[in-house]
């Protein structure tokens, strides 16, 4: 591969004029700058990642660390939208991406052997303990979806309207007559699920109604945990007159077995997703969905990180993007 010092020849000005166009720093004439860019172009040449990691301190790459096996993580949509919103902002800003796995081991790691400039944690577990590593160690880190408010842990996170959008969900199925309103939620050892049900809580609340816990149940947020939960609840004495499912994953899981029954929606049941893709629009009847913008959510992380890696710090710590209320085919009025 050409050199800087071969540029300069062929450009006939010195090394450090070749250096500092290349670079974009100042004192060089526009069309010295521009003879010497179009020279490097022509002639093939990359600067060495590696000696611009150790002239900038950066190395121009952002980790991406998925905490839940690659099957689940791959198959649920949220996630591909996620990465996509990601992928996004560091392309724009000139990042490349290094995606971790399910990964046990220390998050600080890659930062420390100089491997990424700063990471997001997609999908952290409230009792993560390698998060609280990258506080300590002040890493550029960014979380989603983060932490309940009452935590020792403080670290920028990005988090979809959990509460809002769940409350409005329970309150217009109430609205419509519905009280026996199951939740097939993931593990309480999530966000998500800890925030979307404390609205669950509340609305009933508000109403001056009281939930029956049997019809709170948990899955691990999976297509087969979906299946299994919604069993479980029709299965109950008194089977539920609707059901919100928690993702993706887990409402083809209870649609599929609430069609093994026989059961129609929304004549036999009412039925709520929260989702992310438009693959939820696709189903018939078409679905009452609580829409979670999570492209948006892996851009506003990824500039909130960029923001971090080349500042120090960022403006808005804790971002929380709204979500949406659709409402479809698959609810409709409930009497006894």
């Amino acid at each position: 591969m050409v050199t800087i010092k071969e540029i300069a020849k062929l450009a006939g000005v010195s090394y450090s004029t070749v250096s500092r166009s290349l670079n974009n720093k100042k004192g060089v004439r526009a069309d010295i700058r521009e003879l010497v860019n179009k020279i490097a172009h022509e002639a093939g040449y990359f600067p060495h990642s590696s000696a611009q990691a150790l002239v900038k301190n950066r190395v121009n790459i952002l980790g991406i660390i998925i905490t839940r096996a690659g099957e689940f993580a791959f198959q649920n949509p949220y996630y591909n939208q996620v990465l996509m919103g990601i992928s996004e902002v560091a392309t724009q800003h000139g990042y490349n991406l290094m995606l971790s796995i399910n990964e046990k081991k220390s998050y600080v790691d890659l930062y420390f052997r100089r491997m990424v400039d700063g990471v997001i944690v997609v999908g952290n577990r409230l009792d993560d303990e390698l998060i609280g590593e990258l506080e300590e160690k002040q890493v550029p880190a960014v979380v989603i979806p983060g932490f309940l408010e009452n935590s020792k842990i403080d670290i920028p996170s990005v988090n979809s309207e959990n509460f809002k959008s769940v409350y409005r969900a329970v309150d217009y199925m109430i609205d419509l007559g519905h009280r026996r309103i199951a939740f097939i939620l993931g593990l309480m050892n999530s966000k998500y699920s800890v925030e979307r049900f404390q609205a669950y809580e509340a609305a009933f609340r508000d109403h001056g109604l009281s939930y029956d816990p049997r019809y709170v149940v948990e899955s691990d947020f999976s297509k087969s945990g979906g299946f299994r939960m919604m069993g479980q609840l029709l299965d109950l004495p008194e089977r539920p007159s609707a059901v919100i499912c928690i993702n993706h994953s887990v409402t083809p899981g209870a649609l599929g077995q609430i069609r093994s029954r026989g059961l129609k929606i929304p004549d036999d049941i009412s039925i709520v997703a929260i989702g992310s893709s438009d693959v939820l629009d696709f189903y018939q009847p078409a679905l009452t969905t609580i829409k979670i913008p999570a492209a948006q959510i892996g851009r506003t992380s990824t500039q909130m990180l960029i923001q971090l890696v080349q500042d120090g710090h960022c403006p808005e710590r804790h971002v929380v993007i709204p979500s949406e209320l659709i409402i479809r085919d698959s609810t409709k009025a409930h009497r006894d």
